[in-house]
C-alpha cells in the first residue's frame, strides 16, 4: 500500500491475531495488542488481521467487514468467517507488504496458516514475532492435550516454528519456548504492556469498607478449567469464615461451571460465590476497585493484566504461584501460594477476613503503590521496543 493510500512511510508491523478491538472476552493476549499499539503508533505503523467477532461468531456492528478500519491509531482488517483461509491471509499479506510480522498465538487457526504459508514459501520471508501469551505452560497444555501434543510433535518435526523471533513475558516461558522452539530463532523476555497509567482518580478512602470478620473478593477471568477456581471451591466445604466471591467473565467452558455450581451448592451459608456476568474492559478497573482482595488460583498465567490491574485498584492478589507474579508477601502485596498446599489458601483466606480497616488499608495503599511503580518503570516499554526494533534490522 502507497502513501497515498493513507499509509505512512513508517516501519509496517502486521499484526495477525484472532480477535481485537471492539472485542474484550478474549483476555489479556488482546489487551498486550492494544497497549502495544497505543505505546508505539507514532513509531511503527501498525496493521491488524482479525476475525470480525469476539469469539462468539456475532460480527462486531459498526464495522466494515472484509476491509480496512481505522481503529485507534491502527488499520484493522476484519475477516468474515468465510474468509478465514490461507489464500486470504496471502493475499493480505501481498497487500499490505510489512517490515514484519507479530503473531500473539501458538495455537490459533491464522497463526498456523501464516506459518505453514510461510514454510511453503508462498509469502515473503519477513521476520516473525511469535508470543506465546501463555500457551506453552504445563498448565495450558494439559488442557485439550489430545489435540496439542501431537500438533506439537508434528509442528516440531517439519520446522514449523523454526527462526522465529520469541516475545516472552518472563524467564519460565522463555525455558517453555526454548523447549518447543525447534533450531534457529532469537528468544526474548518482555513483559506484557499494560496502559501508561490505571485509574488516575484513585481515592484510597473511597475503597470499600473493612469489617472484621468479612471480606470482598472478585475472581475476573475468562471462566475455563485452567482458572482452577472450582478447586477452589472444594477446599472451602468445611470452611467456617464469611466470605464472599463474585466472579466475573466469559463462561468459556460450560461444563466446567456446571461442574462448578454443583461443588458451590455444597458450600455452608456463610460463604457466598455468585457469578455477576461479563465486564467491559472500560469498566474493569472501576470494578475491581470495589473489592477487598484479588483471588485467582490459576494452574498458569504467563503474564496476567488483570494482577496489575487489580493491584492499580488497591485489591491485594491471593493468587496460585503458577504466575510470573512471585513474593508478593514480601512485597507486601499479597500471597502467592501453592496449589499443593490447600490449608495455607484457607489461614491466608482467615487472614483477610480478620484484618482490620486500618491494617487492611496498608495493604490496599502498599499494592497501589507496587503498581504504579512498576507501571512508571521505563524497562517495562523498553523491553518490548527491543523486539519490535529487532525484527526490523536488515529488512
Amino acid at each position: 500500500m502507497s502513501e497515498k493510500n493513507g499509509f505512512s512511510k513508517k516501519p509496517c508491523i502486521l499484526i495477525i491475531c484472532n480477535y481485537y478491538l471492539p472485542g474484550y472476552k478474549r483476555g489479556g493476549g488482546l489487551r498486550t495488542l492494544v497497549h502495544m499499539v497505543e505505546r508505539f503508533r507514532d513509531r511503527f505503523d501498525f496493521r491488524v488481521i482479525a476475525r470480525d467477532n469476539d469469539g462468539d461468531n456475532i460480527p462486531y456492528p459498526n464495522i466494515k467487514k472484509d476491509d480496512w478500519n481505522e481503529v485507534e491509531g491502527a488499520q484493522v482488517f476484519y475477516l468474515s468467517k468465510d474468509n478465514v483461509n490461507m489464500s486470504k491471509l496471502r493475499e493480505l499479506i501481498t497487500e499490505v507488504k510489512p517490515n514484519s510480522i507479530y503473531l500473539n498465538s501458538i495455537f490459533s487457526t491464522l497463526t498456523i496458516y501464516y506459518l505453514t504459508l510461510r514454510k511453503m514459501k508462498l509469502v515473503p520471508d519477513i521476520k516473525t514475532i511469535l508470543a506465546p501469551e501463555g500457551e506453552l505452560s504445563d498448565g495450558a497444555l494439559k488442557f485439550k492435550s489430545y489435540k496439542k501434543k501431537p500438533f506439537a510433535a508434528l509442528a516440531k518435526g517439519t520446522g514449523l516454528y523454526r527462526n522465529l523471533i520469541w516475545k516472552t513475558t518472563a524467564d519460565l516461558e522463555k525455558e517453555e519456548a526454548e523447549r518447543f522452539k525447534g533450531r534457529g530463532g532469537k528468544l526474548f523476555v518482555a513483559p506484557n504492556l499494560p496502559s501508561k497509567e490505571l485509574l488516575h482518580n484513585y481515592q484510597q478512602n473511597l475503597k470499600p469498607q473493612k469489617i472484621v470478620g468479612d471480606v470482598k473478593m472478585i475472581f475476573l477471568s475468562r471462566y475455563m478449567r485452567k482458572k482452577n477456581f472450582k478447586w477452589l471451591v472444594d477446599n472451602l466445604v468445611d470452611f467456617d469464615k464469611n466470605l464472599t466471591i463474585d466472579i466475573y467473565g466469559p463462561i468459556e467452558d460450560e461444563p466446567y461451571w456446571d461442574e462448578t455450581k454443583i461443588s458451590i451448592a455444597k458450600l455452608p451459608a456463610n460463604i457466598k460465590i455468585e457469578y455477576r456476568g461479563l465486564l467491559e474492559y472500560e469498566k474493569v478497573l472501576a470494578k475491581l476497585f470495589e473489592y477487598h482482595f484479588f483471588i485467582l488460583p490459576t494452574v498458569g498465567e504467563n503474564f496476567g493484566h488483570v494482577f496489575i490491574e487489580a493491584m492499580a485498584a488497591g485489591c491485594p492478589l491471593v493468587i496460585s504461584d503458577r504466575t510470573p507474579w512471585l513474593n508478593l508477601e514480601e512485597k507486601n502485596v499479597g500471597w502467592d501460594i501453592s496449589l499443593e498446599n490447600p490449608q495455607k489458601w484457607r489461614n491466608i483466606l482467615t487472614f483477610c477476613i480478620n484484618l482490620d480497616q486500618l491494617n487492611y488499608t496498608k495493604l490496599s495503599e502498599s499494592a497501589r503503590s507496587f503498581a504504579n511503580q512498576w507501571l512508571s518503570d521505563p524497562k517495562v516499554e523498553e523491553d518490548t521496543l527491543k523486539v519490535l526494533e529487532f525484527s526490523l534490522l536488515n529488512n
